[in-house]
């Protein structure tokens, strides 16, 4: 089965915000460590150096090739419902923000996670809204304990899709 884009976009003018959803069947507090540790999130995005609670740290990327890495500035950070923050890297500055609604306190509720990367220029769109999409499927990955998706099976097909 293919992969199909999820992601909705939202233009102004020149920029856009790119929001996508993923659900999983862990709870919010189960999932804020995949966002916020340093181990949890090198499994599926990036590992940290630095103190979180200074409002700076810097990522090495763990699922790319060569290396790469991002200056982050912490603007928000409510665990575990809420983080904004900016990264800086060779490629400029991102706003990212994500919203984890948790789905109650029945078990196996589960979580809705909403990622949106504010401030996106539409030229990058295509390529990004790819990375996105693997990314947040391999966080999913990692919450469930599942082999990561291959990077392959998303691009060039949702780079298309992103690209119309």
């Amino acid at each position: 089965m293919a992969i199909q884009r999820t992601g909705t976009v939202t233009e102004h003018g020149e920029m856009c915000e790119l929001t996508l959803e993923r659900k999983v069947g862990a709870d919010a507090i189960a999932v804020w460590p995949f966002l916020s540790e340093s181990r949890e999130l090198g499994i599926w995005f990036a590992n940290y150096v630095g103190e979180p609670d200074s409002g700076e740290v810097v990522l090495s990327m763990t699922a790319e090739d060569g290396e790469s890495t991002s200056a982050v500035e912490i603007l928000e950070c409510t665990p575990p419902e809420h983080l904004i923050v900016q990264t800086t890297d060779d490629s400029g500055s991102w706003s990212l923000e994500v919203e984890l609604v948790d789905g109650g306190h029945e078990p196996g509720s589960g979580t809705l996670i909403r990622f949106s990367h504010h401030e996106l220029p539409l030229s990058m769109l295509p390529d990004v809204g790819a990375g996105w999409e693997w990314y947040l499927d391999r966080l999913v990955a990692a919450i469930a304990g599942e082999p990561m998706p291959a990077w392959d099976d998303y691009y060039p097909a949702l780079r298309d899709a992103y690209a119309g």
